[in-house]
């Protein structure tokens, strides 16, 4: 049997590798192909098959899975709270890249983390440490 057909596939993936989890705060985001993308701070709270975080006054959350360094991201924002307006709180651009990312990398001494799709590069710097929940 040839080795790569014992690799687990993202989908049965029983969570992400341990340099993952953490937050990270995004340092920029690069569209290929078009002008540099301005956006307001981010983070990106990464706990087992949970992801979540910020972008300005909108918060997100969804699931993870990764392996091999290919990751799939499902993650939409929440609603704001009762009488606040947030621009954030729909589907941007942001949400849509991070939905996008189909590989990532970690620098060596795992300060930073980079996700990849076809058409957009997020780079993030890591600010903290999050120990994932036991089920």
């Amino acid at each position: 049997m040839l080795p790569f057909l014992l690799l687990p596939s993202i989908a049965a993936a029983q969570s992400v590798p341990a340099p993952l989890n953490g937050i990270w705060q995004l340092r920029d985001m690069k569209v290929f192909g078009k002008a540099e993308t301005t956006l307001p701070p981010a983070q990106l709270v990464i706990s087992g098959k949970q992801v979540g975080g910020k972008i300005g006054c909108g918060t997100y959350s969804g699931t993870v899975a990764a392996a091999n360094n290919k990751i799939e991201i499902q993650a939409k924002p929440l609603p704001p709270r009762p009488n606040e307006r947030c621009l954030y709180a729909l589907p941007g651009a942001f949400h849509a890249a991070l939905n996008a990312s189909g590989s990532y990398v970690i620098s060596g001494d795992t300060k930073l983390l980079v996700l990849f799709s076809k058409t957009t590069r997020l780079t993030f710097e890591r600010i903290g440490y999050v120990t994932p929940a036991k089920p």
